[in-house]
């Protein structure tokens, strides 16, 4: 087992010596093995190990006994735990996800809040077979039978060359306790039932079918790293200010047109680009003629041999007017709370706060938010119009963003009942069709 942990670190470089990795710990077998092997080649890696702990509070009694265990374990191996609670179910009915989607997202915007390296996942080769069935059966490309990826981000996967039973047998070996999640008992949810009756069946035929999928994975992953070099390669070549030159691609194969179609709506409106979007915008390459509405309203369209988007004439003249107000104050609890996202703390801030634009990769903690993000993604999140997005206002300080108009702060400038100096921001627009002020 450590052997094939060692082997997933160094064949990806998910490690680098330093590091301090945040081991994912819901306190099945999976992840107490993958605290185990950590805390075992932390002195080989020179790294060190914490844990995070998201109670999804989805099942009752034994969501606490879950949480309970975890910190046991992580008491008896003196390893930091940070715990949360969050109620999924509450946040699934909201957002009008399923529970799976929720938890994930909650999960990953929780692990990513509170680590401050690496962020180590139990993944092994069983779900990397089960990822590939499930996006099998929906419909996919490349990409979705590729599996999970043993790096992505800040995120690894050190477990993936090891299958459920060789984690199960090592739990055995080592006498290592872990809890059961009775929702992996059941057929409920979509991947249990990949992992009950499918799988089995799979396995009837190639006792070593995890071995087979870790296989095929990366030579997809091989293949699509080319693909995808190849077609951005494309991309560079045929973007320009006003769109894309459609010349360069006529002579191009539908996927590697596809990818450069998808890198422009990504790039240039910050939307994913689904499949059916992909599928007519490559007609329209192809046709020279006609448009397609992206989800956002924005309309492609091919003029001659030029893929760009219609402007909308009567937002482009569009103008922001903001300024600051310093103020001391004798008791903050008096600022109204509607007036807390234009208000920072002055003491906070680094050096002089500017006025600008956005700026690539300009990124934002937001206040009372649990994980960052991009202006981009943000912008994204927020439905803000293509049109606005580079004449929207921020402040930034000599660490970065700190305001967004619209939006809000960044947690770091936020007031506190300590806070004896602010800075008020006023902004506004000649069209008052952009709320935030």
């Amino acid at each position: 087992m450590l052997n094939k942990v060692s082997a997933a670190i160094n064949d990806y470089s998910m490690i680098k010596p330093g590091s301090n990795v945040t081991v994912a710990l819901s306190g099945g077998a999976d992840s107490v093995t993958l605290l185990h092997c950590l805390l075992h080649l932390a002195k080989e890696l020179n790294i060190t190990v914490s844990a995070a702990h998201l109670n999804h509070l989805l099942r009752g009694k034994e969501s606490f006994r879950d949480e309970n265990f975890v910190r046991q374990i992580c008491s008896d191996l003196s390893v930091p735990l940070t715990v949360r609670q969050s109620d999924i179910l509450s946040y699934a009915q909201k957002s009008g996800e399923s529970i799976e989607l929720a938890a994930r997202k909650v999960r990953y915007e929780f692990l990513e809040s509170v680590s401050n390296g690496i962020i180590a996942t139990a993944h092994n080769s069983d779900d990397l077979l089960e990822t590939m069935i499930f996006n099998l059966a929906r419909g996919t490309a490349i990409s979705g039978l590729c599996g999970i990826p043993p790096v992505r981000d800040r995120f690894i996967r050190p477990l993936i060359y090891c299958s459920r039973s060789e984690i199960e047998q090592y739990c055995s070996d080592n006498n290592l306790k872990y809890v059961t999640d009775s929702s992996n008992l059941c057929d409920d949810y979509s991947r249990n039932k990949i992992r009950h009756n499918v799988i089995p069946v799979l396995r009837s035929i190639n006792s070593s079918v995890e071995t087979a999928a870790l296989r095929t994975a990366k030579n997809l992953s091989q293949d699509k790293e080319f693909i995808d070099f190849y077609a951005a390669k494309s991309y560079n070549d045929a973007v320009t200010e006003s769109g894309i030159c459609t010349d360069n691609l006529k002579n191009e194969h539908p996927a590697i047109i596809k990818r450069v179609v998808k890198l422009f709506i990504e790039d240039k409106f910050g939307i994913k680009a689904e499949s059916v979007i992909l599928e007519l915008v490559l007609n329209l390459v192809l046709q020279k003629n006609g448009g397609v509405i992206l989800p956002t309203g924005i309309k492609l369209v091919n003029k001659g041999n030029l893929l760009c988007a219609e402007s909308k004439a009567k937002d482009s003249d569009i103008q922001f007017k903001t300024t600051l107000k310093r103020q001391k104050i004798e008791n903050n609890k008096k600022i109204n709370n509607l007036l807390l996202k234009n208000t920072l703390d002055c003491d906070k801030i680094v050096g002089e706060p500017v006025i600008r634009t956005r700026k690539e990769q300009d990124y934002i903690h937001l206040y009372k938010r649990n994980c960052g993000k991009t202006l981009k993604k943000l912008f994204t999140e927020y439905k803000i119009p293509l049109e606005y997005r580079d004449k929207i206002p921020v402040i930034a300080d000599d660490e970065g963003i700190i305001w967004v108009y619209g939006i809000g702060i960044a947690k770091r400038v936020a007031v506190t009942e300590k806070t004896e100096n602010i800075l008020i921001v006023e902004s506004e627009n000649n069209r008052n069709n952009f709320g935030g002020k």
